[in-house]
């Protein structure tokens, strides 16, 4: 009989256990990114481009494109900052509104004289924290 009782209250845990770890919450409206600590500094998404002197290109123009829509995401930039741009050599890569964990595809297509003379693929998202660049190289070198 003590083995009996035993033996149901082992396949009790048991079957305790299994619903304990192969639950899974219903609770999907947490915010994922509670309680995370963001840096004050967030980091702004720059492609820079130098010639193979590596001296920084001063584009004329510049487009970033969401390739899903074909939509241009270029935010205007005053003059003056612009300036500021083509002698650093970089460029805001502009990606629209994205939500936490959204990622979106975008073309960087870069201009002098009207001619389009570097173009990059980037694929770009969003974190808890700021946008980041998910890949593509935002190093590029005019030939």
């Amino acid at each position: 009989m003590k083995t009996s009782i035993k033996l149901i209250a082992f396949i009790a845990f048991l079957i305790l256990a299994m619903f304990q770890t192969s639950c899974k919450s219903d609770d999907d409206s947490g915010d994922e990114c509670e309680g995370v600590a963001c840096p004050t500094d967030a980091p702004g998404l720059y492609v820079y481009i130098i010639d193979e002197n590596q001296d920084p290109v001063a584009l004329d123009a510049y487009e970033v494109i969401n390739i899903a829509t074909g939509e241009v995401l270029t935010t205007l930039i005053p003059p003056v900052i612009f300036e500021q741009y083509q002698q650093a050599g970089e460029y805001p890569l502009s990606t629209g509104p994205l939500e936490i964990g959204q990622e979106r595809d975008v073309l960087f297509k870069g201009f002098i004289n009207d001619i389009e003379v570097i173009s990059s693929n980037y694929r770009v998202g969003r974190g808890c924290c700021y946008l980041g660049v998910v890949s593509g190289d935002v190093n590029l070198v005019l030939e």
